[in-house]
């Protein structure tokens, strides 16, 4: 089935629920107006887990770690998982106890000296050295907008940057700070790991001309625009299944790409790439077409699974990873060997962005 772009734009463009219709919110990061104080850089030597680098003080601070969060910088590839970032964000701000509504406000001057000693200290200096303003210390000098993002703060969310193009990561936790891209709350926990499967898919890369063709040209991550990128969830039971295990895959195997600081070996790229295929075909399939041959689904229902193990840890040992990578890799060649037989064509009319055949080594 051949459709030139211009078809598959208008029959996406046709698609009537949207990432708005099954979210619960979608908002954009923190705002502030002194990066250089929030943000921190993480020592390159290593530490203890209260000590950081001062940019605009070009020097070493220490600050009480439960006030810190990892921060995600849209520089960085964020595609399903989270890649290590150099920074952190210094966050003085705690839940506050309002009935049934969870609500961070900014922790009062004298509540933070008395609670956080070295975070008081780092901002009173940070505010008489780097600003040269003497005046008593107020919540104001350290205080960010982001209202919605702070009613999510804790709260599990995918996180939407722009680099080349969208890319998405689920924050199981939702401790990550972001300033650039927009978080996204769902209504169904239960379908996070499929919409983070679309929002690194084809569909992804094909939304700026989707947004050309309603005349909207405002940053593609910009909440009111993400909410219009439409959604179509599978028929099929398996499907979803399928996308959702594949994520978790993904996961796991983008932090081992992330984590290789000296390169990324051509064995874990190609594995990365195999699975990201499977899940880009069956997010596609889902989008257009809905008519797999029984033969590769048979093959992917035989051979993926979600794992026994701890899949999702970030903290997995050497000998779980390779034990996972193994297993990984075990799966890819039972794929392989199942759908060799047949010849299985998809081919999107997607120029530049998929056009692959099933069957063969490079999937």
């Amino acid at each position: 089935m051949f459709l030139k772009q211009n078809k598959i734009i208008e029959k996406i463009c046709e698609i009537p629920v949207t990432l708005g219709d099954v979210s619960e919110s979608i908002f954009g990061g923190v705002i502030t107006k002194n990066g250089l104080l929030h943000r921190l850089a993480l020592p390159e030597e290593g530490g203890s887990d209260s000590y950081y680098l001062c940019e605009g003080l070009c020097r070493p601070v220490f600050l009480e770690p439960e006030l810190v969060y990892p921060y995600v910088s849209g520089a960085f590839s964020e595609k399903f998982a989270f890649r290590p970032s150099p920074y952190r964000f210094m966050l003085p701000y705690e839940l506050s106890d309002r009935g049934n509504k969870k609500e961070y406000n900014v922790i009062p001057p004298e509540e933070l000296e008395a609670r956080f000693p070295m975070t008081y200290g780092r901002i009173l200096e940070f505010k008489r050295e780097f600003r040269h303003d003497n005046s008593p210390l107020k919540s104001a000098d350290y205080g960010i907008r982001g209202r919605k993002f702070l009613e999510y703060l804790n709260t599990p969310k995918i996180i939407v940057t722009e680099g080349y193009h969208l890319q998405a990561a689920y924050d199981a936790a939702g401790k990550y700070v972001f300033e650039n891209g927009c978080g996204i709350v769902l209504k169904d926990p239960s379908k996070y790991a499929y919409i983070t499967a679309v929002l690194n898919s084809p569909i992804a890369r094909l939304f700026p001309s989707i947004c050309r063709s309603e005349m909207t040209y405002s940053g593609y991550t910009a909440p009111a625009v993400m909410k219009r990128f439409p959604i179509i969830f599978p028929d099929s039971r398996l499907t979803e299944d399928l996308i959702n295990t594949i994520s978790s895959y993904l996961v796991f195997l983008n932090r081992q790409k992330y984590a290789r600081d000296y390169g990324v070996p051509d064995w874990l790229r190609e594995l990365t790439g195999f699975y990201e295929q499977i899940s880009n075909l069956l997010v596609l399939d889902t989008y257009f077409i809905n008519d797999l041959g029984p033969g590769l689904l048979n093959a992917l229902e035989e051979n993926i699974h979600p794992y026994s193990g701890d899949i999702d840890s970030e903290d997995n040992d050497s000998e779980d990873t390779d034990s996972l990578l193994s297993a990984l890799y075990y799966i890819k060649q039972q794929i392989l060997e199942a759908s060799s037989s047949e010849n299985y064509k998809f081919n999107m009319g997607l120029p530049g962005i998929l056009n692959f055949s099933q069957g063969s080594e490079e999937f």
